[in-house]
């Protein structure tokens, strides 16, 4: 984020994207040896990529305040649609295929997004010159922060120690979560045995699916001036959280300490991803909209970049709270784990 602020954000865009090509790719080899230069090569691309086009994004709604947060979650939703996509189809060609074939298509793919990428520098030249115009600007000041940016920092800030315990709980659906659909989930759909990877999307289905109803609900709101300030939507968005967990707790209830195997229904997994898909949704895109909002612009992208940061610091941590599965009494009892972090969180923000 810092290297976009420096640089011009349309470059690191692009970079970002050949950067995780190659690293693709390279998992493709399937030489041990550069698996880790692999992740890294990922995400280094992942790392430049997504604060310049969240800053470029955040600009094109300069002049259209009421419009922010519904453009950031459709974009939101975008991304869900890639997840969706990858869960399904990249999950299916590792099972049915192999992890080299996977992880190729995945870099091909990859290449292929180059290319509206590149259409849309095209066409929004004009703007995006009028950005990069600013943007040195900006790089020219070397003044202190005002009383109402640092103000602006904090609210940032806090918001960011607040997601990182929306984010442990969340990195479950890909570690704790993913072992109990492999272990102890029911996966026979009509006489169909369903690929795991296939319920794994099911979250990403239904962020694409709630994106555009509630765009459209935040534009009417923003209208009448009854929007939810972001406070009110995170602490919604911590309540919903809770719910899927406690959807966990309930399904895990019929389980039997130290078993290895169940059959439980899938219904249960399906309503806590919906509830997740929600609490993320009024999360994630508002978080993000806010940060690009607030942020000085001469910081933007750098402080994009720490909101990932708190990301991948609560996806580590959250792996690690995974660990605990097998070792507490029973899987109801991990789960409640996560049905008070976020419940309790909730409650402070509310009488805050």
């Amino acid at each position: 984020g810092w290297i976009a602020d420096k640089w011009n954000y349309r470059s690191p865009m692009l970079l970002g994207a050949l950067l995780n090509a190659v690293g693709c790719f390279l998992i493709a080899t399937g030489i041990h040896e550069l698996f880790y230069f692999s992740l890294f090569m990922i995400a280094c691309g992942y790392g430049i990529f997504t604060p310049s086009i969240l800053s470029i994004l955040g600009f094109t709604y300069r002049n259209h305040p009421h419009l922010r947060e519904s453009g950031f979650s459709i974009y939101y939703a975008s991304i869900n649609v890639g997840v969706f996509l990858a869960l399904a189809s990249l999950g299916t060609i590792a099972k049915l295929y192999s992890w080299r074939l996977a992880f190729s298509v995945a870099g091909i793919v990859q290449l292929i997004g180059l290319i509206p990428l590149v259409m849309y520098l095209i066409l929004h030249k004009d703007s995006h010159t009028v950005f990069e115009a600013e943007q040195k600007k900006e790089k020219a000041k070397q003044n202190a922060f005002s009383q109402k940016e640092k103000d602006r920092l904090w609210v940032i800030g806090v918001f960011c120690l607040i997601s990182i315990l929306f984010w442990i709980a969340y990195n479950q659906a890909f570690s704790s979560i993913e072992i109990f659909i492999h272990s102890f989930m029911n996966k026979v759909v009509h006489g169909y045995n369903i690929p795991e990877g296939v319920f794994l999307s099911t979250e990403s289905f239904f962020l694409i699916v709630l994106a555009p109803i509630l765009s459209v609900l935040y534009a009417y709101l923003q209208k009448r001036k009854k929007d939810p300030a972001p406070p009110v939507k995170t602490c919604l968005s911590l309540f919903f959280m809770a719910l899927s967990f406690a959807m966990m707790v309930i399904a895990s209830l019929s389980i039997p300490s130290g078993a290895q195997s169940a059959s439980v229904p899938y219904g249960y997994l399906i309503i806590a991803f919906f509830l997740m898909a929600v609490g993320e949704m009024l999360l994630a895109p508002i978080g993000l909209s806010m940060i690009t909002n607030l942020a000085p612009r001469r910081l933007t992208a750098f402080l994009v970049g720490l909101w990932y940061v708190c990301v991948g610091l609560a996806f580590f941590i959250g792996g690690m709270l995974a660990s605990f599965m097998s070792a507490l009494p029973s899987l109801s009892a991990f789960f409640s784990i996560f049905t008070l972090m976020m419940l309790i969180p909730g409650v402070v923000l509310v009488f805050w």
